[in-house]
């Protein structure tokens, strides 16, 4: 009993610690936000600040520079002796980057990431697409 306690504390400190980072990030937008209010005015006083709308926020991260992941995405389909999975391809490609391969998340997003350029890829007519029963399997055209 009390280790479930005890777990159940350190959560609650963990959390907490993660929502007050938050709370010091919101404050720090809102005083940017706040300064960026006043720069308008300066320039025009008569703009109306509340007609300015919220873009809608995206966390993904680039993880590629321009052309970078076609580039690596060929590398390792030139290297592999057959048909490999996205999956194979996302471990192979953090390896080359040297990221971590290990978390999950990462490799969730890297994997999206990576299916748009081998979407291209098929379209352009560089790599095929191929189905092993489970999953999708690429290979460079012959």
């Amino acid at each position: 009993m009390q280790h479930v306690v005890s777990q159940l504390i350190t959560k609650k400190e963990e959390l907490t610690g993660e929502l007050n980072y938050h709370k010091g990030k919101m404050k720090q937008l809102e005083d940017v936000i706040s300064s960026l209010d006043t720069s308008i005015k300066v320039f025009d006083p008569r703009f109306d600040i509340k007609s300015i709308k919220s873009k809608r926020y995206s966390p993904n991260k680039q993880y590629f520079q321009r052309g970078e992941s076609h580039t690596l995405v060929l590398d390792v389909l030139r290297k592999a002796k057959a048909a490999i999975t996205t999956n194979e391809i996302t471990i192979e490609v953090m390896k080359k980057k040297r990221l971590d391969y290990e978390d999950k998340n990462l490799i969730t997003s890297i994997s999206k990431s990576l299916q748009a350029t081998l979407n291209t890829q098929v379209k352009n007519k560089l790599i095929q697409k191929t189905n092993n029963g489970l999953s999708n399997c690429w290979e460079i055209v012959a």
